[in-house]
């Protein structure tokens, strides 16, 4: 965070996995894509009623939470899945 954005920034670029025009554009992607994001949230909001919006964003981090152990083979152990019940149950 900060000032440490810009050195993590240049070793990424150092190890020669992106150049820094790609990398840039990659951070501006995920900006624009959050600010996206929370513009059709927004809109939504004004749409529906609080609770169906609040049902629909807690669906939406149970398909978070599921996509990533799946796309990341992320292994749950008991702790972790109960952490993760209790999340989504609110």
């Amino acid at each position: 965070e900060g000032t440490s954005f810009f050195s993590a920034f240049s070793q990424v670029v150092a190890k020669g996995e992106y150049t820094r025009k790609s990398l840039a554009m990659l951070i501006g992607l995920s900006g624009a894509s959050y600010y996206a994001y929370n513009e059709v949230a927004f809109l939504a909001l004004g749409k529906v009623n609080p609770v169906t919006h609040a049902v629909g964003n807690t669906i939406k981090r149970v398909v978070i939470i599921v996509a990533s152990v799946i796309a990341f083979k992320t292994p749950m152990s008991t702790g972790s899945i109960v952490g993760s019940s209790v999340a989504i149950a609110g």
